[in-house]
């Protein structure tokens, strides 16, 4: 499935559009879970130095550190195992946290025989953690000719090419892991995130439900569990379904400002005005500069016809987001309703900058999705970006475009 971004209602309406999230949390989580994955078993020591490599490899996926240093020192001892013992120091270092000290033990590894499959592994997960992330593609999508069904690396490259803002290819390799993994909460979590930041809301609500019927890792985060609420909440809001988005935020942080301001928009629109007041009044107190909050604070104050008391609230977001369009249209609105057409020109003109710069975000985001390893698309996203008030996505694109000139191509075909 393509994922395409939908044409801007935000304009007309002032419905919060998907926001994009900091991709940080599901890049640990991706770490943490598939450590977690492979671990796990007992093991003890034998005389067989090949038993003793396994053993190690297991104590490595369980953090036995002390196993792991045992298991060097005993082939060290054996002359014809020193790829072995190079690959366990960089798992040991890995481990650890120090994965440039790891690179230069896995640049020694011969990775053939048993060696192959943890080495690519090791390496990939090594690579993408020092931000090299078509190497550690190419590690993945070589493990992946060697076994097309393994579950591990469709769940690495899905990872790697949703960081690369490649979504298709993301999309493609996840869902392989679903075939395998159907019961795989972060796969199903990641694909709801990616399509709701492209409002594709019947996928998202798709996959969020899907995740929801599953229980959560230990190692998930109550924040991310809690961010899979609302954005389910806001996507089945998109759909305007308002009273299944009440039942899913009635099971999220009750006392959260996003939360109560989702839910009064719900109750607003299913006529019960004065619950929409309540649950506004108690999102503003909690937060009085949430977005979502404001801006339903000013659609209600337009339907009372308090077209003045919308002016101060709206100028006060765009302070903090000159670029919010939303926002800078109802102000645009709002003096064009007060008799003041300058301001209404004045407004629109900033509005209609500002919205030439997100369509060729949007046309630039598509252009990079078709092109993993184009790294000048991504300069220009960072530029935009930048443009934009956006600085933690314009790192984001500048570290993904840095990537890709460490690697003249990705293998793109499609996948198996």
């Amino acid at each position: 499935m393509t994922l395409t971004p939908a044409p801007s209602t935000a304009d007309t309406t002032g419905r919060p559009k998907a926001d994009t999230h900091s991709r940080t949390w599901w890049t640990a989580l991706t770490v943490t879970l598939v450590v977690a994955a492979v671990a796990g078993g007992w093991f003890m020591f034998t005389s067989d130095p090949h038993q003793v490599f396994q053993d190690s490899l297991t104590a490595v996926s369980t953090h036995d550190h002390d196993t792991v240093l045992k298991g060097i020192a005993t082939l060290e001892d054996h002359p014809e195992f020193d790829s072995h013992v190079a690959l366990l120091r960089g798992a040991y270092q890995l481990r650890r946290g120090r994965p440039a000290a790891a690179m230069r033990s896995f640049e020694m590894v011969q990775p053939t025989g048993e060696l192959r499959k943890p080495a690519l592994e090791l390496t990939g997960e090594c690579l993408f953690l020092l931000e090299q992330l078509p190497l550690a593609a190419a590690q993945f999508q070589e493990l992946l000719k060697d076994n097309p069904n393994s579950a591990n690396a469709h769940r690495w490259l899905g990872q790697i090419f949703y960081n690369l803002g490649a979504f298709d290819t993301a999309m493609a390799h996840l869902n392989k892991l679903i075939e395998f993994e159907p019961r795989d909460y972060l796969a199903h979590a990641l694909i709801g995130h990616m399509a709701f930041d492209f409002e594709d809301f019947q996928l998202a609500v798709e996959n969020y439900r899907k995740a929801l019927e599953l229980s959560p890792p230990d190692a998930i985060p109550a924040e991310v569990h809690q961010e899979v609420l609302r954005n389910l909440g806001r996507s089945l809001i998109g759909q305007n379904n308002l009273t299944e988005a009440l039942k899913i935020l009635d099971t999220a942080e009750p006392d959260h400002a996003l939360v109560l301001a989702l839910k009064a928009d719900c109750h607003r629109g299913l006529g019960n005005t004065e619950k929409a007041r309540a649950l506004l009044e108690q999102s503003l107190g909690r937060d009085p500069h949430e977005r979502v909050a404001v801006l339903l604070q000013v659609d209600m104050a337009i339907d009372q016809r308090q077209t003045e008391a919308v002016i101060a609230p709206l100028t006060n977001l765009l302070s903090k987001d000159p670029h919010d369009t939303a926002c800078r249209y109802q102000l645009a609105q709002a003096w064009q309703r007060l008799g003041q057409p300058e301001k209404y020109k004045q407004e629109m003109a900033r509005h209609d900058k500002s919205q030439k710069l997100k369509q060729e975000l949007t046309e630039k985001n598509l252009e990079a999705n078709r092109a993993p390893d184009n790294a000048e698309v991504r300069d220009r996203l960072a530029e935009l970006c930048d443009a934009l008030g956006k600085s933690d996505l314009a790192t984001m694109w500048r570290r993904a475009a840095a990537a890709c000139r460490r690697l003249p191509q990705i293998d793109r075909q499609p996948v198996p």
